[in-house]
């Protein structure tokens, strides 16, 4: 645990330094933490242990983000400029994932075109939270934290109430036939 927690932070501090971004080393220290080669080196029962220690940081850090999140809702002033910004974002943000998710995945698409639905699915469900207001938080305050707080806070209500409360509609309109639930 102590290993994993040192390469966490000193990555993210090293990256720092080098005017790199921190969350990025660390994720990559991460695949690279967990190759085959550490694998070798733990045994399962210390992986598993490893595991629940992560999940529980996760989990804490995750509560007070979103208590952070909450909090500063509350200072937020919006302005017909932001909500009409919001407006203009939330499409483009649909379309801008549906581009991503189609470059991303066009090998299988050239070879069984019939995959388009799954594009769908994962258009729609590409749901935006968290770490967008966590960037647009750690803004310095002036007016560009101003605009873009706002409306990364619309975008992500949008998603959460629009896109993931009919999440079940959209996979049961283009996947009709499957079986997704109880109907």
């Amino acid at each position: 645990m102590l290993t994993s927690l040192a390469l966490a932070t000193g990555t993210f501090s090293i990256a720092n330094q080098l005017g790199m971004s921190g969350a990025i080393a660390v994720v990559v220290a991460g695949l690279c933490f967990g190759t085959s080669y550490s694998h070798s080196v733990f045994d399962e029962a210390s992986r598993k242990e490893l595991d629940v220690a992560w999940t529980l940081i996760d989990e804490v850090l995750n509560v007070l983000l979103f208590m952070l999140i909450g909090f500063e809702i509350l200072e937020i002033t919006p302005h017909l400029f932001t909500v009409l910004a919001t407006l203009a974002v939330i499409p483009l943000s649909i379309a801008v994932r549906a581009l991503s998710v189609l470059l991303s995945t066009l090998p299988v698409h050239l070879r069984q075109w019939e995959r388009g639905r799954v594009l769908g699915i994962l258009t729609w469900g590409g749901l935006r939270g968290g770490i967008s207001v966590s960037l647009a938080l750690g803004l310095p305050p002036g007016d560009l934290r101003d605009l873009l707080l706002p409306v990364c806070y619309g975008v992500v209500v949008f998603t959460i109430i629009v896109q993931g409360l009919t999440m079940e509609r959209v996979a049961r309109k283009l996947y009709p036939s499957s079986t997704l639930g109880p109907q």
